[in-house]
């Protein structure tokens, strides 16, 4: 090549090697360490399509909108591009487009941005008005981090650069019960106008000073004195972290519920590695006590995790092959490919696919509904009515 490669080139080109081997674990940062350029917005992937639902004050006019292009180029040739970015299932990587989307510096790197530091956005909010504006990106500082979309689905203030940022707030003035207190990742609580208990888990791992271990063992205390007719795990958003921390509530689970209980599991695409291996284990568990409501799950059920870290020292990014296989449909016998810990924590189903389909939409987001988690209510009541 007669010239090096631009920073942002070769970041996208390096995201673009990684995501070759089609394992979602297998990936590359999709920002540097520091000054990694990100456009004042946040948005959220919806059946729809993806929508602003937080905004720098400057920019709030374009709050709700649903994207439908970037410097001229529309959204449906944006999201194939941005899928190179990371391997996996659909689902998982349309997830993280919401996130590599407002990257400035992926934008570039695409060749969808047409200007480095710049790019401009249009919307289509939801009264049929477009939106078109110019969002000049700025600096991401070390320790800085972009959570992940389904964070704005509660238009509560938020930690980072977002907390004195404009949020869209869903036209029904009541939000959901599951969407509240993201800030808080581990959560026991009755589900409204039902028998059942809501266990939401938004790590499989501790967050900051939130200790799932502690929060597993009262729950099961708590199960255990009182059983509900219905426990609903709800695993969206959660990315994973050590399985070991769930083996032991997840096998209790069954005998924490009044006679003819059910468990219901929560799932979508933003449901990855030990999330996905805590819905298998209360699904091998519970058997036909389980139901799975919602989206796929964000991996396949055998895949490559467990790896190592390489960092860039100029480009100030790393990247994360992948080498112990996880097999949740097979037997995994090889000590040398097989991760070994799933030896002692063994687990075996037949499938993680919903048992009913129910998509997050932005119509029912807006008016209030969480249609999954409904669904989940009213099967915790009326168990004949699974289809």
């Amino acid at each position: 090549m007669p010239n090096a490669l631009p920073p942002p080139a070769l970041h996208v080109a390096l995201m673009q090697v990684m995501a070759l081997a089609d394992n979602g674990h297998t990936r590359m940062d999709a920002t540097a360490e520091q000054r990694a350029l990100i456009v004042p917005l946040r948005v959220t992937r919806f059946a729809e399509g993806f929508y602003v639902t937080r905004a720098a004050t400057a920019y709030r006019e374009m709050l709700g909108g649903r994207v439908v292009s970037i410097d001229g180029h529309p959204i449906d040739q944006i999201l194939p591009q941005l899928d190179t970015l990371r391997g996996g299932v659909e689902g998982f990587r349309r997830e993280n487009d919401a996130i590599y989307i407002i990257v400035q510096d992926l934008l570039y790197g695409l060749g969808i941005a047409t200007e480095p530091k710049a790019s401009t956005w249009t919307v289509v909010l939801s009264d049929g008005r477009t939106v078109t504006r110019r969002l000049d990106a700025y600096s991401m500082h070390k320790g800085d981090r972009l959570p992940a979309g389904g964070r704005w689905l509660s238009p509560e203030p938020s930690k980072g650069v977002e907390q004195d940022w404009s949020a869209y707030h869903p036209q029904s003035t009541e939000l959901p019960e599951t969407w509240r207190d993201f800030d808080h990742p581990f959560r026991l609580f009755p589900a409204a106008d039902s028998c059942a208990q809501v266990v939401r888990l938004q790590s499989i791992g501790d967050v900051g000073s939130h200790r799932i271990s502690p929060f597993l063992a009262e729950t099961e205390a708590t199960l255990r004195a009182n059983p509900p007719c219905a426990v609903i795990l709800d695993l969206r958003g959660d990315g994973g972290g050590d399985y070991t921390n769930t083996w032991h509530f997840t096998h209790a689970l069954p005998n924490l519920l009044a006679p003819g209980g059910r468990i219901i599991v929560l799932t979508n695409s933003a449901t990855f590695s030990a999330a996905i291996t805590t819905a298998a284990f209360v699904k091998d568990a519970g058997g036909d006590r389980v139901a799975i409501i919602g989206e796929p799950v964000g991996d396949r059920l055998s895949f490559f995790s467990e790896g190592n870290k390489a960092c860039l020292p100029n480009l100030k990014v790393c990247a994360y092959p992948q080498t112990a296989k996880h097999d949740y449909q097979r037997p995994c016998d090889n000590w040398r490919v097989c991760f070994w810990l799933n030896w002692f924590y063994p687990v075996r189903v037949r499938s993680l696919q919903p048992d009913i389909v129910v998509p997050l939409r932005f119509e029912d987001w807006n008016t209030g509904h969480d249609a999954a988690y409904e669904t989940a209510r009213q099967l915790a009541m009326h168990p004949a009515s699974k289809t």
